[in-house]
């Protein structure tokens, strides 16, 4: 008698593993933003550090050049010459970190133009930190 209701209890685990390896899975959607855009620290949200870029290529490659740049001496109170940030990019505008005391700022992709920044004075506190550079970003 036990292994009557062994077997049956086995048959019934097979039949509803494989009754559910038959059953149509649901299409998951995977977000993707624009093409242009990294919205979070790895492009997207399952992480693939990666864009599908076609502008640059070996033909232009030399062609390239320095479109404009952002000094941050002054986010501070002293220069910082080593920026580790990951900026994120929504609709055309860089979101990053900047100087010594970490300032946010925003600043237009196109131009480079500084739209705004929020920084906070820590006084001593801050110039005690053990980390005081911009950091690794905002993500």
């Amino acid at each position: 008698m036990h292994l009557r209701k062994s077997n049956q209890w086995n048959q019934m685990v097979w039949s509803v593993v494989f009754g559910l390896a038959g059953m149509p899975m649901g299409a998951y959607g995977q977000y993707h933003a624009k093409e242009t855009e990294w919205p979070t620290y790895a492009a997207d949200l399952a992480g693939t550090r990666y864009r599908p870029f076609d502008q640059i290529n070996a033909s232009n490659f030399n062609d390239l050049e320095v479109a404009w740049r952002l000094k941050t001496d002054n986010f501070g109170n002293r220069p910082e010459y080593k920026l580790e940030g990951t900026p994120l990019m929504v609709n055309g505008i860089l979101y990053t970190t900047a100087g010594s005391r970490r300032s946010a700022i925003a600043v237009d992709g196109a131009t480079g133009e500084l739209l705004w920044v929020h920084g906070e004075h820590e006084g001593n506190r801050g110039a005690a930190a053990p980390r005081q550079q911009s950091g690794r970003g905002l993500a």
